[in-house]
């Protein structure tokens, strides 16, 4: 892995807590105006931006398979995140001028409205960030750094497009053979439960899409809020995973989520149950 050094001195936040705040903000103002394309990518810039506070860097052929989005879409999440001020480029070139990844930044800007307290009776944005992350080398894509073969076509872009479309059903699983590992895109912190507690990592790969549908209609501005809850949840209902068959247990551990989130968020139930 190439290592890519960014001047401190393109920070533009004093703190992770600082922009944590003002993407939080931004999102609570803007967010039921952007793409899901849009909010997500700027969630991941986030996720991204923590050694140099509010920077990144990272190619469009790595980025848009993590979110799940061809590289076209992702490059009009962009110019929505740049038409609203919130991130801005910087383009880099390598010593014989050929174009390489940009540097991204994300920007303070003004005129947000402030967070609601969780307990104000008003619908709560997210948990503060706490886990950041180090992007990947543009060559790397996070399916082929586990698999290959069948099971790699089968998630190798991450939740397709009509999988997040509100009326989503089942995720695809082509296999009925258990995998030794879960893919990259399912948080470790609950996919090593579900794995150790099934030997099977297509059960933590199929669960996780119920907590990114909870995710879609709950609106959390961070991954870390919906593994919170996906970890949870699964301990409290692991010990009827052998006892139903996978399609039963999958509604099951969705009505589960609803109920733990209810418990993190009571102002999120009118929202939920709406539906």
């Amino acid at each position: 892995m190439n290592t890519i050094i960014i001047d401190q001195s393109l920070a533009t936040f004093a703190s992770v807590a600082d922009m944590d705040k003002t993407v939080r903000r931004f999102l609570y103002t803007h967010g039921h105006k952007l793409t899901d394309s849009a909010v997500n990518l700027l969630k991941r810039l986030a996720r991204y931006s923590c050694k140099v506070v509010g920077v990144s860097w990272a190619e469009a052929e790595t980025l848009a398979p993590k979110l799940g989005i061809s590289v076209r879409t992702f490059w009009r999440a962009v110019k929505q995140l740049e038409a609203y001020g919130i991130i801005s480029r910087i383009p880099r070139r390598k010593k014989r001028g050929e174009r390489t990844s940009n540097i991204y930044q994300i920007q303070p800007i003004d005129g947000l409205q402030e967070l609601p307290s969780s307990s104000g009776g008003t619908r709560p944005v997210t948990l503060p960030l706490s886990l950041c992350e180090e992007p990947e080398t543009p060559t790397e894509t996070t399916a082929e750094a586990s698999f290959s073969g069948s099971e790699t076509e089968s998630f190798k872009t991450g939740l397709s497009t009509e999988e997040k479309n509100k009326d989503v059903k089942e995720i695809r699983i082509p296999s009925s053979r258990p995998w030794k590992h879960v893919p990259k895109n399912v948080p470790e912190d609950f996919a090593s439960p579900v794995l150790r507690d099934t030997a099977d990592g297509k059960i933590a790969f199929k669960l996780w899409g119920k907590a990114l549908l909870l995710d879609r209609l709950c609106g959390f501005a961070y991954q870390d809020t919906v593994t919170e809850i996906a970890t949870e949840t699964w301990k409290r209902t692991r010990s009827l995973y052998k006892e139903r068959d996978f399609d039963s247990f999958c509604g099951l551990f969705y009505g589960a989520l609803k109920r733990v989130t209810i418990e993190k968020f009571p102002a999120l139930g009118e929202l939920i149950y709406k539906r």
